[in-house]
């Protein structure tokens, strides 16, 4: 089997295999009855997985996602699992570059990031497919778009964020044109995605069976995802690399085979932190951050 349809960021024609295996369709357990193949592109060297659903504009919209999550679609449960996430968010972007600015989160979810902004920018845009959430995003005093593209013409915003949304789109490089073309000129992209250069993803095949889901389409390496900002029209400002979970979570993979979260087995604090560190360092961590700006 080979994928020769031309990549939608470079065009290239030239695909590779770099896994094939089960992947997850939902909450852990939740296995691919077949195995599929995730491909990276020759030319851009981002990995795609096609499409294993054939709407998924509908299973994002209906709220289908979050159910097969085990989450719900009620803002409260949306708050419980990310709400400890969004300060970190702010530090990447910076507070002061969105004081008394306009500011668009793309696929926000229930809006905790811009709940967190509220009171500092001077307009709140809300993108969100998932149209469970838009109610309660209105109330809570934000403009709600289902796409950037509905935002009405002439519509610009001075920052944008998008935090792990980008694996999840079918068009990588018309969904950052598509944010391009919202902000001004000179705006600020924040964005978060996956690192597909992940240590547990290279390490452990029982993580990569993880890792790898039919709801992200899109996998990018720190090189990958400059050059699908590049091909978009943005310059990089910065690429840094963070690591969410603690050695105890690698152990446990390793014996268990399932995730555990942080903490299961109580390492000494130092050993986290130098585990955490050399992940960082070395590019190997589980997420990628960036930010991206619009040249002026």
């Amino acid at each position: 089997m080979s994928l020769t349809t031309p990549c939608p960021i470079c065009k290239a024609t030239s695909w590779s295999s770099c896994y094939h295996g089960s992947i997850r369709m939902g909450s852990f357990g939740k296995k691919s009855p077949d195995d599929l193949d995730i491909w990276e592109c020759a030319g851009c060297g981002a990995r795609h997985l096609p499409p294993v659903m054939a709407d998924i504009e509908a299973y994002y919209k209906s709220g289908e996602y979050r159910d097969d999550l085990s989450q719900g679609n009620a803002a409260d449960a949306y708050f419980k699992v990310n709400d400890n996430d969004q300060p970190h968010r702010l530090d990447l972007i910076g507070m002061h570059n969105l004081r008394g600015q306009i500011v668009a989160d793309i696929g926000c979810g229930a809006g905790p990031f811009l709940d967190l902004v509220k009171g500092i920018a001077t307009r709140t845009i809300a993108i969100e497919p998932n149209q469970c959430y838009h109610d309660s995003l209105r109330e809570r005093g934000h403009e709600v778009f289902t796409w950037a593209q509905d935002v009405p013409a002439g519509t610009t915003v001075d920052a944008a964020v998008s935090y792990s949304v980008l694996e999840h789109v079918e068009d990588p490089l018309k969904f950052l044109q598509d944010i391009h073309r919202l902000l001004k000129p000179g705006g600020t992209l924040a964005l978060s995605t996956p690192n597909a250069d992940d240590w547990m993803v290279a390490n452990s095949p029982d993580y990569a069976a993880f890792f790898y889901r039919k709801v992200h389409l899109w996998y990018f390496t720190a090189t990958s995802l400059q050059k699908l900002a590049s091909i978009a029209g943005f310059d990089t400002q910065v690429v840094t690399f963070d690591h969410r979970f603690d050695l105890s979570n690698a152990m446990v993979w390793m014996r268990d085979k399932r995730p555990s979260g942080n903490g299961k087995i109580p390492f000494d604090p130092a050993l986290n932190a130098v585990w955490r560190e050399t992940l960082i360092r070395q590019g190997a961590s589980d997420y990628l951050y960036a930010i991206f700006q619009k040249p002026a």
